[in-house]
């Protein structure tokens, strides 16, 4: 009895029980206008129409405008209302203001780095060309000769990690999606805990929504008070619209400024498999140590002064020479060797800069022998699919990994609704048969990789903050390919044969909510 009274007053009972309440007032006044004022659905009519007029126009990709067009044109009142609701992707403007403010300072910041543009251009201009881009859409310069290391999964991650925390001398950053209270965040929270009695500045930021169900309300205040400054990203309030946009999906811990870690890997004990939820949860996590996790620092400052009036003077958290030596004292210098060119980069839903879309698609484009990918969901715009179709008509092996056990059904019938298309093409697609696949690396040529927290899907492109890694011949790619050719082996290949046997209703499933994918 108790157990299930907890799970009725939980943070995400009640908010669950609040959606459906504001979804149940939206019908019933779409039900209610429709019959009973005729007038006023008139003007909801004409209200359609000049809503349509307003989303052709927009500035964003066709096959997003596409299911709004038709759901306000088959449904006008009803798709008129719910495009108020949710067809807004921005933040509130004062925030806008401020991430704006702060965008434009770490910006900066950056034009005074050392870039290593000019060394790549002399060694590969394609290379250089997709470096440049992420300099011109992120202002993030470009590093040489960074140590990096991969983990294939959350454990290895785990383990390094906590070694990290604890040699942090004078700040530790993190910023994640979801956490949640078990082995992994409560062993994470005593050295925080540690850390801040040595006087080490410790900030966590997490995003609200994502810790809906993992955190209790007002959990940043409790942390706070226990001496740890923590804020909960983007609040959630109780309505509709703030559920779904500007979430924050980074994954980044920046310790004393010399060690980034960035990835798929969240903190809850179901990314190192302590707690078994799809499966074994496969996932990915770098961590990188020179200049580049500066980069990371500021990217976490901007969001973090989005809730905290500070007047920090970002120069503050920039290493002194000193302190990059000790970030290689217990490190293999042997990794470090012909380790290429790191380009950490990040996506904001606030300007219509797609930049993880085109950091992939530069990828993709430029692929001339081989081009792996592990994604959780494969839920792609025409550019994304054309460019893996094209790169596959070049003689490129296409392939890609997704999960066989999905998280979430109605999202994994998505993503197995672009199966055909891809596989009629000479793409290989195979599932993970031991789980969940929620790695988000892509490796080609053994030139180019990116690591991040992009998942291939428009949630990721268009809706959220997120970042990632981007690598040209650095010792990490052969890492990355090996991890990916040892992940296939436990496999399945979609195939023509397997895709010919998908039942009709699951066809018609798959064909009716793929229209609707870019909303979802």
């Amino acid at each position: 009895m108790r157990k299930l009274l907890k799970v009725l007053t939980s943070r995400f009972s009640i908010v669950t029980v609040l959606i459906l309440f504001q979804l149940f007032v939206l019908l019933f006044s779409v039900f209610a206008i429709s019959r009973n004022y005729a007038s006023i659905a008139a003007i909801f009519w004409l209200l359609s129409f000049v809503m349509i007029l307003g989303i052709i126009n927009k500035h964003t990709n066709p096959d997003v405008k596409l299911p709004w067009v038709l759901v306000i044109s088959l449904l006008p009142v009803l798709g008129s209302m719910l495009y108020l609701v949710f067809g807004s992707t921005k933040l509130r403007r004062k925030e806008q203001r401020i991430l704006l403010k702060h965008a434009k300072l770490t910006g900066k910041i950056y034009e005074t780095e050392d870039s290593a543009i000019d060394k790549l251009e002399q060694l590969d201009l394609y290379a250089a060309s997709q470096s440049a881009y992420i300099t011109n859409a992120t202002a993030i310069p470009l590093c040489e000769e960074e140590f990096s290391m991969y983990f294939g999964s959350g454990e290895e991650f785990f383990e390094r990690l906590i070694q990290e925390l604890s040699n942090a001398q004078y700040y530790i950053f993190l910023e994640y999606f979801i956490i949640q209270h078990g082995i992994m965040w409560d062993t994470i929270l005593d050295i925080l805990h540690q850390k801040r009695k040595e006087g080490i500045d410790v900030r966590v930021l997490y995003d609200d929504v994502g810790c809906v169900a993992t955190l209790p309300y007002g959990y940043a205040e409790k942390l706070t008070k226990e001496g740890i400054p923590c804020v909960a990203f983007n609040p959630y309030r109780p309505t509709l619209r703030t559920i779904l946009h500007n979430r924050d999906h980074r994954k980044i811990c920046v310790i004393d400024g010399h060690t980034a870690f960035t990835g798929g890997i969240n903190l809850a004990d179901e990314y190192i498999n302590h707690v078994n939820r799809f499966g074994h949860w496969k996932d990915s996590a770098v961590m990188l140590k020179g200049k580049a996790p500066y980069c990371f620092a500021l990217a976490f400052l901007e969001l973090w002064n989005l809730y905290r009036k500070s007047d920090d003077d970002y120069n503050v958290f920039r290493p002194l020479s000193e302190d990059y030596a000790n970030a290689f004292a217990n490190v293999n210098l042997s990794h470090t060797l012909n380790s290429g060119f790191v380009h950490p980069y990040v996506n904001s839903p606030l300007d219509d800069e797609l930049t993880g879309k085109l950091v992939f698609l530069n990828i993709i484009n430029q692929s001339t022998k081989y081009l792996y990918i592990t994604t959780p969901y494969l839920i792609i715009d025409n550019e994304l699919l054309t460019a893996l179709q094209l790169a596959a008509k070049r003689n490129v092996d296409v392939r890609i990994i997704t999960p066989f056990i999905p998280d979430k059904w109605l999202v994994h019938e998505i993503t197995r609704s672009y199966y055909h298309e891809l596989v009629s093409e000479s793409v290989h697609i195979y599932e993970y048969t031991q789980g969940f696949m929620h790695a988000k690396n892509m490796v080609s040529d053994d030139l180019f990789a990116t690591v991040g927290t992009f998942n291939m899907d428009y949630r990721s492109f268009y809706h959220h903050f997120e970042c990632g890694v981007w690598f040209y011949k650095s010792s990490i790619i052969e890492d990355i390919k090996k991890d990916f050719l040892d992940t296939l082996v436990v496999c399945r290949e979609i195939t023509p044969e397997y895709l010919s046997k998908t039942n009709v209703i699951n066809h018609l499933i798959r064909t009716l909510f793929k229209i609707f994918a870019p909303l979802l």
